[in-house]
């Protein structure tokens, strides 16, 4: 053996220290998530303490929502009516929207009046003069002068114009489907 120091390059890691013999030492918990010692554990010795998992979120009381001429990027309550608004998206048990815009609802039972909507996700829709880019839905009642792009429904009442019903969009898909298939042919 020398007496020269040696030196460690960044590639090659430290050498390894043996490691205290560890104890099963019993914990009491604090009130306030701390984590307490007894008065025997040897001195030198800490306690690691994981995190414990927060506890789930409680459900929100019965909140109304009401936005009159008014711009928000989302809106979750129990009751939402917008009227005269924007909206980014609404996620409600009831939902009504008149004379706005909404990027997207989310409810049980939706109303729309009036208004432009790209896609209602609900038990129950009712629209009147509106135009709506897509539904999925289990009823939709519709009244005159509405537009529906595509509409998924069990059963449609009204006198909506729809586009494309599940039929009609799924035959556009396949449509779609066989012309990008031709096209990824041609490239190669």
């Amino acid at each position: 053996m020398t007496d020269e120091p040696t030196t460690t390059s960044a590639l090659t890691p430290p050498p390894r220290r043996r490691r205290a013999a560890r104890q099963a030492i019993p914990a009491v918990a604090a009130p306030e998530g701390r984590l307490d010692l007894p008065a025997e554990a040897p001195a030198g010795i800490t306690a690691r303490v994981a995190a414990a998992p927060a506890p789930p979120p409680e459900p929100a009381p019965h909140v109304a929502v009401e936005l009159a001429s008014g711009v928000i990027g989302g809106i979750r309550a129990e009751d939402v009516h917008v009227r005269t608004g924007v909206v980014g998206g609404i996620a409600a048990g009831q939902a009504s929207l008149e004379r706005g815009l909404v990027g997207g609802i989310v409810a049980r039972e939706a109303r729309v009046s009036q208004a432009v909507v790209r896609a209602v996700v609900a038990q129950e829709v009712h629209v009147e003069q509106s135009f709506v880019r897509a539904v999925v839905a289990n009823r939709v009642e519709a009244g005159p002068a509405t537009v529906i792009g595509f509409a998924v429904a069990r059963r449609v009442d009204g006198e909506a114009r729809i586009l494309f019903d599940w039929r009609g969009a799924l035959a556009l898909a396949a449509v779609f489907g066989a012309l990008a298939a031709v096209f990824r042919l041609r490239r190669r």
